[in-house]
């Protein structure tokens, strides 16, 4: 069931939010931070609080890899909040960490996501407590931890878990909103994408796989393991394949990077 503007809902508790908090008269009270990635959790969490008369900060952590339709819906996303989505990123993002690093973000090595999206994250709100973070982790996630912070000023709530809501509702209340989140909110040049997501890249934004395939010559590794399957890994050879025609299944991942999806 989507708890439509107007109707109460539950979960909307938020007047007793941390009241150790809101009473105290001789510190600041905190902020609502939203960590925002633009994918559909974190979307329909900053939306609906919205509409409930709420006005949290929306933090967004770009890797500077980001596909155009990434940017147009955080736009898109500004303009139905009236309120600009702050951005926290790293210099140079995904590029100059990779030539610094001399190295490609792997299974074994997941810096990407680590120094390009917490890290950001953590170094602004350890200067901006007390603060109270909101996660878009929903009630069907069970398995997956939350957030901790060591800070005792910080507190982490998740707006989607105390409402109830699953996959589900989050997806029938974006499309009362009409709004469709792009099909890749993570890296253009991501480990963990399928053969069809390379191709896709390849054929939408050659500049972007041009730029993936000097990555590779520079460092002499590659973004695909030669073991994930028959196809070559060097993206330079697998270009050499989309070239001849061949177009990959399109197949769901088994796995994704969480921190750029939610």
């Amino acid at each position: 069931m989507i708890f439509l503007p107007g109707q109460a809902g539950p979960g909307f508790g938020w007047g007793s939010l941390s009241s150790s908090y809101l009473y105290k008269t001789d510190i600041m009270s905190p902020i609502q931070v939203a960590a925002f990635s633009g994918g559909k959790d974190s979307t329909a969490m900053v939306l609906r609080m919205a509409e409930q008369g709420h006005e949290p900060l929306c933090i967004y952590t770009p890797t500077g890899d980001e596909l155009p339709a990434v940017s147009i819906h955080i736009q898109r996303m500004e303009s139905m909040l009236s309120r600009p989505i702050k951005r926290i990123g790293l210099p140079g993002g995904l590029r100059r960490l990779i030539r610094e690093k001399h190295m490609l973000p792997n299974w074994r090595a997941r810096f990407c996501t680590p120094m390009l999206k917490i890290a950001p994250f953590q170094a602004w709100l350890s200067n901006h407590r007390p603060a109270i973070v909101l996660v878009g982790l929903r009630a069907d996630e069970e398995g997956r931890a939350g957030v901790e912070y060591s800070w005792p000023d910080v507190e982490v709530r998740y707006p989607l878990r105390e409402w109830k809501w699953d996959l589900e509702q989050v997806l029938s209340y974006l499309a009362t909103k009409e709004i469709e989140i792009p099909p890749r909110t993570n890296c253009a040049r991501c480990f963990f994408q399928t053969l069809h997501e390379w191709y896709c890249l390849w054929r939408d934004h050659p500049d972007i796989y041009a730029d993936a395939v000097e990555d590779e010559r520079l460092l002499g590794h590659t973004y695909r393991s030669p073991q994930r399957d028959t196809h070559p890994a060097e993206l330079s050879k697998l270009r050499d394949e989309f070239e001849t025609g061949y177009i990959p299944t399109e197949r769901s991942r088994s796995v994704a990077c969480r921190y750029c999806s939610t």
